[in-house]
């Protein structure tokens, strides 16, 4: 069977054919075929489920030029367990004939893309023009991507920019397949009851295919009392890897005195020596370390692909009950790529048990590779002229950093107890909780952020009146502020919590601050608008334009689909879609 490389039968595939003219000849035929073949390479190359795993890739063993080539095409990709097909046509083919019957043997809503060269000589722009245009009178989205590569020899290979868009485009495939079937853990209520934040079970399954198990908390709070559900040997190992290593010489139970103090402990610019861990102190951060280990062991039970947890209101904070520790810690570890285990998979965990923004990390997870998403309250938002009146008020010279785009558009101070990837973690300290606010005490990781770390910032919302999931992002980096200045910025939101300084490249902060539909936001690496778009439009979700952007960045999106352009636009379209699903 034409696999390329090893099958693993618990990874999604993808699939990829030829379609072709009968008549050609057959050097023209062999061209076909090796485009077919080195485009299931370069899919296989490069993609990769978040726990590093590539996903099957399949390409028919035959060309597809007739009903009967597409039939038994079909019965063999069929047979490989294909959930998703690349159609990478070289020359004209008969649609009907090939691509058309060889599609109607899967399910409607299985993704498609068309893809090829821009080439003359047998032309398969036209080929491909005439079949997305089939599928978008049909109703159905097949994606599009005509590209360049040499027009002759029999193993063109596609131009970088073009292998790129096929990388992104197969992403977004990949995450569409890879997501059906998988599960996400709510555990409790939402985010302190804010309706922005709603486990939204059937719309998280209708358009991401994910389903959701909802848990009560009581069931963790009686293991941690019972101290069962995990291995007390691995949480020796855990606690020793959290005081000796990651943490060593930066566990702060005075919380509150190193706040008072004004010590500049997240920049580095004041050393300060810890106090010695107490039994109680011991006993809190034991706590919330088999915390960890319950609900990793949990989610692993249940094979769930993230999680939500609520540490306040019941659990950590309502003194009607007894307050336990929180959980800032132990989401703070999942959503990181390391723990005392060593390299480890992300798992994408949200604060405040808040779905919809959980539903935006697993998305950002899968599309990116399983790179970390930070987790973030939209706290302040600084725009320029406020940064120079604190700036003049702490008598910092930012003369020199007027050209820097913080400067020039503002930033966002991203601080947030909980779900903080310690990938993003300059220096990281842990805290101990402030016993007003959370008296159930615990301990929460704080660092400010290295600047430099770029991707996209955004997050999904849901709305009862388009009954769609819209996302509301744009590309961001981290970055940095005069010392002084930063650790004023961090005092005057929350410094026993993390930082991160982000600037949108295209958004002033005074737009941002309007934009974002909830209290909490998030960005991840190795994502690009792009690949979104695609991802977006197999899963009918809105992206909102920002007043500020033109509607096409060349470079930046995905040219409109043509299902779109025949329907009213991206919007009216997926209206319309959503009908259907």
């Amino acid at each position: 069977m034409p696999f390329i490389g090893k099958r693993n039968p618990d990874n999604p595939t993808l699939g990829v054919f030829v379609p072709c003219d009968p008549r050609i000849d057959e050097t023209s035929r062999t061209r076909a075929f090796n485009i077919g073949r080195m485009t299931a390479r370069l899919l296989a190359r490069h993609l990769r489920l978040p726990d590093g795993a590539a996903p099957n890739v399949f390409y028919c063993s035959r060309l597809v030029d007739s009903e009967s080539t597409a039939d038994s095409g079909a019965r063999e990709m069929k047979e490989a367990g294909v959930a998703g097909l690349f159609i990478v046509p070289d020359t004209w083919f008969f649609p009907g004939k090939s691509a058309l019957a060889l599609t109607a043997h899967f399910p409607v809503d299985t993704p498609l893309a068309c893809v090829g060269g821009n080439n003359a000589p047998k032309p398969g722009v036209v080929g491909i023009d005439a079949l997305v245009g089939a599928y978008a009178q049909t109703g159905r989205l097949c994606q599009m991507i005509i590209g360049n590569m040499p027009e002759t020899g029999l193993e063109p290979e596609f131009d970088q920019q073009t292998a790129e868009q096929i990388v992104d485009l197969g992403y977004a495939m990949l995450a569409r397949v890879a997501l059906r079937g998988k599960r996400y853990v709510a555990i409790d209520t939402d985010s302190m009851q804010m309706e922005t934040a709603l486990n939204h079970v059937h719309a998280a399954r209708k358009f991401f295919g994910l389903e959701s198990t909802r848990e009560s908390m009581k069931l963790f709070a009686d293991m941690l009392h019972k101290k069962g559900g995990y291995d007390p040997e691995e949480l020796k190992a855990l606690r020793d890897w959290v005081v000796n290593v990651k943490f060593k010489n930066r566990i702060f139970t005075n919380t509150e005195e190193i706040i008072n103090s004004r010590k500049n402990l997240l920049t580095g610019l004041d050393r300060v020596k810890p106090p010695s861990l107490t039994a109680e102190d011991k006993k809190k951060l034991d706590e919330g370390l088999a915390l960890y280990l319950i609900i990793r062991n949990y989610l692993r039970d249940v094979k769930a692909v993230g999680g939500g947890w609520t540490s306040q209101l019941a659990w950590g904070s309502d003194r009607r009950g007894i307050p336990l520790t929180t959980a800032d810690i132990a989401e703070s570890l999942f959503n990181s790529t390391e723990d005392h285990t060593g390299k480890k998979p992300v798992i994408p965990f949200a604060t405040e048990n808040d779905i919809q923004a959980l539903l935006t990390m697993i998305c950002y997870c899968y599309l990116s590779g399983g790179q970390p998403t930070l987790f973030m309250d939209f706290r302040k938002v600084y725009e320029p002229r406020e940064i120079r009146k604190k700036a003049r008020e702490l008598e910092v010279d930012l003369a020199s950093f007027e050209n820097e785009g913080w400067m020039q558009r503002g930033f966002v101070d991203g601080n947030n107890s909980g779900s903080a990837s310690l990938d993003y973690a300059g220096e990281a300290f842990l805290f101990k909780a402030i016993e007003y606010y959370f008296p159930g005490l615990g301990f929460s990781v704080s660092y400010l952020s290295p600047a430099g770390i770029r991707g996209l910032a955004g997050r999904l919302a849901y709305s009862d009146l388009s009954g769609l999931f819209t996302m509301v992002q744009g590309e961001a980096e981290s970055v940095s502020l005069p010392p002084l200045l930063a650790e004023e910025v961090c005092r005057a939101s929350d410094y026993s919590w993390p930082h991160t300084f982000v600037t949108y490249d295209h958004l002033p902060a005074s737009l941002v601050k309007m934009g974002m539909p909830a209290n909490h936001f998030h960005m991840v690496t190795g994502l690009n608008r792009r690949r979104w778009q695609y991802f977006s439009d197999y899963a009918c979700v809105l992206n909102y334009r920002w007043e500020n952007l033109p509607e096409y960045q060349e470079g930046l999106d995905r040219p409109l689909p043509m299902l779109y352009r025949l329907n009213g636009g991206e919007t009216q379209a997926k209206l319309l879609q959503a009908r259907r699903m």
